[in-house]
């Protein structure tokens, strides 16, 4: 009997924030230890046991020992087997360049290893594995990679695209270009000086891996040879295959649950079933940053139904979800299905976070304000704004904005609305004013000099000279609520300073006290809240 990996599809981008701040520090997890498995960290000398849930690291090298084999997964979902008598360096994993691409190198020293990679979205991530011969560059796959002098690798699925990393020597000893060869599911390639490649129906089966290193590892050189043996060997796997008994597995998992999944409020139910007699096999079920515990309750071999319920909602970050995986690991086996999953955004129960609003600045000269609209990654909502009650805009929003709004001239109030798909709601309100730039004068009434022919006033009486300061304000709004301040001086001194709500008028009667043979210099400032300045001046002379 066979289990055949099934290819990952790609998790969105958020499952591989939390390898962001990853660099020495632990990016792997081991699923499963067969055998005498060891771990030597970077710098150190001694190499330590690893065993199932311990940590792996950046720079780890993990060796082991005969029919020994360790299986781990990384925080994307994929999941590397290392085969028996092999060791392998975890040059780099899932390292972030700052800018959303990740970088994978696993550097293989012996033997062979089994994968299953999951897809890369970025463009600039990569995935490599590199042995002593050739470097090869997956983008999600699953099969098997290895050798030391002579390279092989073999696909169940995806692509591999393979370069020699020392180019063969050509006529009179001079270097020709390096081969590059590109494999697809269901063939697998050898080779050294060159790379050969062949279609066999057990490309990519890890218990044909174990035969083709076999082969290759038994010192002959000769490509031609080593293709007879290997298409020999697949097809007695074929063979083998064909003539295993049909007893019910002991080993492997279903799902009872379709894909795609619409999840509404009720969430999201992955239900199946499972048969294991290993006591240390794993069936997890992972969306996003959500990681169930192990599904597997008892290891009899026997089948048990399972069955896991979480809330895809944008409270828990994982609303924007577009699949579900799940890993099912026991010994050499690794199997791993997907259920596409369709959020409706619409349930109130999917889409529990408000829209957010918020004022962030306003220019009353230029008559603009600038508002924000959060929580709308994902979602969709109308925008509405309103005017003393009248709406003035309303746009549809499919992401996080920032809008600018104008105003009109004046104050006015201004209401804020932003409701999602789901019905939920956020509201904002300001007074804002508008006062665009508009020249205006002040008018004195009578000439601006005024000559004053007032005799000396009887003994004993007081020496009192008065006259009446009359302007109008200008205005453009002939309103005084859009000016800021208006001034008076006498001679430099203020007797008359009203500023916004004190200034009720546009017309001013001022009482004056002037003084004798003196000029009374009277100055005028009106300061308009768009900024503009007024100025007049008005001279009385006593004689």
């Amino acid at each position: 009997m066979s289990f055949k990996i099934s290819m990952f599809r790609l998790l969105p981008v958020m499952l591989l924030v939390p390898a962001l701040a990853f660099s020495a520090s632990a990016v792997g997890k081991v699923r499963s230890v067969l055998g005498e498995v060891d771990r030597q960290k970077a710098k150190q000398k001694d190499w330590t046991p690893l065993r199932v849930s311990s940590p792996i690291y950046q720079t780890d090298r993990v060796r082991t020992g005969q029919e020994s084999e360790v299986v781990f997964g990384l925080p994307d979902g994929s999941i590397i087997t290392i085969a028996e008598f092999a060791e392998v360096e975890m040059s780099q994993l899932l390292e972030s360049d700052g800018k959303g691409a990740f970088k994978t190198r696993l550097d293989i020293k012996k033997g062979h290893v089994n994968f299953a990679v999951h897809k890369l979205k970025e463009k600039k991530s990569s995935f490599t594995f590199k042995t002593a011969t050739a470097t090869a560059a997956i983008r999600g796959t699953n099969g098997f990679i290895g050798g030391g002098d002579t390279f092989f690798a073999s696909l169940a699925t995806g692509k591999l695209e393979i370069s020699l990393n020392m180019a063969p020597k050509g006529k009179k000893g001079k270097k020709s270009k390096a081969q590059s060869v590109n494999i697809v599911a269901g063939e697998t390639v050898i080779g050294a000086d060159t790379l050969v490649t062949m279609k066999l129906a057990s490309s990519g089966d890890t218990k044909f891996a174990k035969k083709v290193e076999k082969i290759i590892a038994s010192g002959e050189k000769d490509v031609k040879v080593l293709v007879k043996k290997i298409e020999e060997a697949d097809a007695a796997h074929q063979e083998e295959l064909k003539n295993a008994t049909k007893e019910e597995p002991t080993d492997g998992f279903t799902l009872n649950t379709a894909s795609p999944v619409t999840v509404c409020d009720d969430g999201l139910t992955i239900e199946g079933s499972y048969f294991t007699k290993d006591t240390s096999a794993s069936l997890i079920l992972k969306v996003g940053s959500f990681t169930s515990e192990n599904l597997i309750m008892v290891a009899d071999g026997k089948p048990h139904n399972f069955s896991q319920k979480i809330a895809l909602s944008d409270a828990n970050n994982l609303w924007n979800e577009t699949s579900a995986t799940i890993s099912f690991v026991a010994g050499s086996i690794v199997d791993v299905k997907n259920v596409d999953l369709t959020v409706d955004k619409a349930c109130p129960g999917v889409n529990q976070k408000a829209p957010s609003l918020k004022f962030l600045s306003y220019d009353s000269i230029a008559c603009k304000m600038f508002v924000s609209v959060g929580e709308m990654l994902g979602d969709a909502g109308i925008l509405t704004i309103s005017n003393d009650g009248a709406p003035v805009m309303e746009e549809a929003l499919t992401r996080n904005e920032q809008k600018r709004v104008s105003l009109s001239s004046g104050i006015h109030k201004y209401e804020f609305s932003m409701k999602d798909q789901a019905g939920n709601e956020a509201k904002m309100e300001k007074d804002l004013g508008c006062y665009p730039v508009k020249h205006f004068n002040i008018d004195v009434y009578g000439n601006a000099k005024e000559v004053l022919k007032v005799p000396p006033p009887p003994k004993g009486m007081q020496d009192r000279i008065t006259k009446t300061l009359q302007f109008k304000i200008r205005s453009p709004e002939n309103d005084p609520l859009y000016l800021y301040k208006v001034t008076v001086k006498h001679n430099g001194k203020v007797i008359l300073q009203e500023s916004l709500a004190q200034i009720q008028s546009l017309d001013y009667q001022i009482p004056l006290d002037l003084m004798r043979n003196a000029q009374n210099r009277f100055d005028i400032e009106v300061v308009h809240k768009s900024g503009f300045t007024a100025k007049a001046q008005k001279i009385f002379e006593v004689r």
